[in-house]
C-alpha cells in the first residue's frame, strides 16, 4: 500500500451528487431503511457512482492498481469504485467523492460491508501507509502493534496466499540484484585500471536502475519493493559507491 492523493471532485459529480442522494435518501424513507429498497430499483438509484466520467478521474489516481493491494486488474480482478464507509450502512455517503477508491474486485470481496467507522482501517487517500506498515519478508505486518494496522491486515486479506506469491516472486529477484550489486562493488574495488572501474560502475547503476524502476509508482506492489531497498544494505552501500565515483570522474 502506498500513499495516494485524492483528485479533484469530477464535474459530474459536483453537478448530480446532491440529486442522486436526495433521490436515494426519498427511496429510503419510503421503504423505510436502505436493506428494504428493492433490489431493482436500488440498483438503478446507486448505479451513477459507477459513471465512467468518475472511474475516469478516480482510478489514475491509483495509478489504475488497487488502492489498498497494489494488484492491477490482470493480477487482482477489475478495479472498482469501492465505498470506504459502506453504502448499505452510510447511505448518505453513496455519492461522496471522499468516500471513493478504486479497489479490486478481491480486497473488494474481503472487505464487503466491514464497518469502517466502526472499525477504523487504513485509508491511503488520508493516511500514511509508511505510518502503519512494515514488511517482514513476505508479510505485511503492523508498526508498533498499531490496532487500525492490524484490523486492515485483517479485513482485507493482505497477507493471504494470492499477495503472498507475488511479493515471494518480486523477494528473489530483489534477492538476486542484491547479491549482484555485492558481487559488482567487491569487482568495483579490485578493479585496478580506470576504464575497467567506468566498467563496473556501469553494470553497477544498470542494477540499481532495475531495482529503482521497481518502486515506481504505476507498478505493481512498489509499496513493498520500496520498503525492501530502504532496509537493503547492499543497495544504499552501492548507490553510495556508484555516486561517488561519478562525481569523482567529473
Amino acid at each position: 500500500m502506498i500513499k495516494l492523493i485524492r483528485p479533484t471532485k469530477p464535474a459530474i459529480l459536483s453537478s448530480n451528487e446532491q440529486t442522486w442522494l436526495d433521490t436515494l435518501m426519498t427511496a429510503i424513507k419510503k421503504y423505510g431503511s436502505y436493506q428494504d429498497i428493492p433490489k431493482d430499483e436500488k440498483t438503478k438509484l446507486i448505479s451513477h457512482y459507477r459513471h465512467e466520467q468518475i472511474k475516469s478521474a478516480l482510478f489514475p489516481s491509483s495509478f489504475n492498481k488497487c488502492a489498498f493491494c497494489e494488484g492491477k486488474p490482470q493480477e487482482s480482478g477489475n478495479i472498482e469504485v469501492e465505498h470506504f464507509f459502506p453504502k448499505s450502512i452510510y447511505p448518505s455517503k453513496t455519492f461522496s467523492w471522499e468516500n471513493f477508491l478504486p479497489s479490486c474486485r478481491k480486497c473488494n470481496d474481503s472487505k464487503l460491508a466491514h464497518d469502517t467507522g466502526l472499525e477504523p482501517i487504513v485509508n491511503p487517500y488520508d493516511d500514511n501507509p509508511d505510518e502503519y506498515f512494515r514488511y517482514s519478508d513476505i508479510l505485511i505486518t503492523p508498526l508498533k502493534d498499531d490496532k487500525k494496522a492490524k484490523k486492515t491486515i485483517s479485513v482485507l486479506g493482505l497477507n493471504s496466499a494470492r499477495l503472498m506469491q507475488p511479493r515471494a516472486e518480486i523477494l528473489i529477484n530483489l534477492h538476486t540484484f542484491s547479491s549482484n550489486l555485492e558481487e559488482a562493488l567487491s569487482e568495483l574495488e579490485i578493479a585496478d585500471t580506470t576504464l575497467k572501474k567506468k566498467h563496473k560502475a556501469r553494470k553497477i547503476i544498470e542494477s540499481l536502475e532495475i531495482m529503482e524502476q521497481l518502486t515506481e509508482q504505476h507498478r505493481s506492489y512498489s509499496g513493498y519493493c520500496k520498503s525492501y531497498l530502504d532496509s537493503c544494505e547492499a543497495y544504499k552501500i552501492a548507490r553510495k559507491t556508484v555516486e561517488s565515483f561519478v562525481e569523482q570522474q567529473n
